[in-house]
C-alpha cells in the first residue's frame, strides 16, 4: 500500500521572533494549532543586523485556513520588529494530532 493514502497535507510555520515578543506570539499559535516547538537562542544576520542573543523560534504545524487566521494576526508586526516567518509545504501522518477541532472532538469522545 502506498504510504502517500495516509498522508495529509499540511502547513509548516517557522517563526523567529524576539524573546520579548514570544508569549503574545504563543497566544495567537495556541488558538490555531495543537501545539508548538520553541527553540531558543535563535542567532543570525538580516535586515536588522546581526541578532546573537534574546531570540526565539517558534515551530508549528496547522491546516492553511489556520495558517491564515495566524498571518493576519502577525502581519501588523512584521515591519517593525526583527521578525522571519518560514512557511513550508508538508505532509503529516496522522493529521487528526494537528487540528484543534478534530482534537477537541475527540477529547470529548465524538471522534
Amino acid at each position: 500500500m502506498r504510504r502517500e493514502r495516509f498522508m495529509s497535507r499540511m502547513k509548516r510555520v517557522e517563526i523567529v521572533v524576539e524573546s520579548a515578543l514570544v508569549d503574545g506570539l504563543i497566544k495567537i499559535v495556541e488558538g490555531h494549532a495543537t501545539g508548538y516547538t520553541l527553540v531558543p537562542g535563535a542567532t543570525g544576520l538580516g535586515q536588522h543586523g546581526y541578532r546573537e542573543r534574546d531570540m526565539v523560534m517558534l515551530v508549528t504545524i496547522v491546516t492553511e485556513d489556520h495558517l491564515d487566521a495566524i498571518i493576519e494576526a502577525i502581519l501588523p508586526s512584521l515591519n517593525d520588529r526583527a521578525n522571519i516567518v518560514l512557511i513550508s509545504d508538508i505532509a503529516v501522518l496522522r493529521a487528526e494530532h494537528f487540528i484543534p477541532e478534530v482534537r477537541a472532538a475527540a477529547s470529548r469522545g465524538k471522534v
